[in-house]
């Protein structure tokens, strides 16, 4: 009902409408790691829970390498003095997680993940959204290759890291209904808020527990000549009902450069996570029911990075 006076709202003014437009009105989320975009990073591990057959606990360097990106389709303006309108957005990703430079495990895993949304834009400073999103994840071949996993089709019950035993994959579709919220150049502030509609195979389990919450933080700081760029503080953190809502959070902070006009904008900074493993199909626990915080697998990085924004 909100969504749909929301849209009978925006249609009520006389407006425009304008096929793919350059930007999405829905701003990027800078620290979430599961936001289609092109990145490259290296994260060192403190501490890691997908075993890479090195000594000790700590998982040592390893690389994160992103391809994807966020376009508005279709938009309605109304030309009020009130700035209102819908959009319908599409974005797609993929990120993948290389062990390149300490043994012989490459490919530790990857998840590709897409969303489809209705953006309202309901004044100068508020963007609502609200969609679908699907999230595929996947423990790599060459992870499984190299424990010896190599029945076909793979089975569930294979012992890999720390004893513990994996499920190959792990998927999630999700509703979606988030909001963001920028009084000033200076803030960005965001809620958003999904129900798994579905989790496939040996994730049943979880199926009694679908929601999941994403909130974010954001300051930026001008350098006084918007040509060169600007500095950043990004707060990020994701909590899940199947893991007792145990906050995964990232902290990035960095230089920000986006050309006047353009939506796209490059970024180099530090970022340091700590939470729920990065690559979700290495979450699974045996159980029938939420992980407690002691039984949820968690990890902790701090990175160096590259990002690009297409959005």
């Amino acid at each position: 009902m909100l969504i749909a006076a929301l849209l009978c709202s925006c249609l009520l003014y006389a407006g425009v409408w304008t096929f793919a437009p350059d930007d999405a009105w829905f701003p990027v989320p800078l620290a979430d790691r599961n936001y289609p975009r092109f990145s490259l990073s290296f994260p060192y591990y403190f501490e890691q829970e997908i075993d890479t057959l090195q000594r000790g606990e700590r998982g040592g360097l390893r690389e994160f390498l992103e391809f994807g990106g966020v376009r508005s389709l279709l938009r309605y303006e109304s030309e009020s003095d009130t700035p209102m309108g819908a959009e319908l957005s599409l974005g797609a990703g993929l990120i993948t997680l290389f062990d390149s430079f300490a043994d012989r495990l490459d490919n530790l895993g990857w998840e590709g993940s897409g969303f489809l949304t209705l953006n309202f834009r309901t004044g100068e400073h508020t963007v609502a959204r609200f969609g679908f999103h699907h999230l595929s994840s996947h423990v790599g071949d060459e992870y499984l290759a190299n424990y010896g996993v190599i029945g076909l089709p793979m089975e569930d019950d294979a012992d890999l890291a720390k004893g513990a035993t994996y499920g190959f994959y792990y998927v999630r579709d999700s509703l979606l209904l988030g909001i963001s919220f920028r009084p000033s150049h200076l803030v960005h502030l965001y809620l958003e808020a999904r129900y798994s509609m579905r989790m496939f195979t040996y994730m049943y389990c979880y199926n009694r527990f679908p929601w999941q919450v994403r909130m974010g933080l954001e300051l930026f700081v001008p350098t006084g000549d918007e040509a060169i760029g600007t500095w950043y503080l990004a707060l990020h953190a994701d909590a899940f009902q199947e893991s007792s809502w145990y906050p995964s959070s990232t902290i990035q902070a960095g230089f920000l450069v986006k050309a006047e006009g353009k939506a796209e904008q490059v970024r180099i900074g530090l970022e340091y996570q700590w939470g729920r493993v990065a690559i979700a199909a290495f979450n699974h626990v045996d159980n029938t029911g939420p992980d407690s915080w002691d039984e949820v697998r968690k990890e902790r990085y701090f990175a160096i990075g590259a990002w690009y924004d297409f959005s």
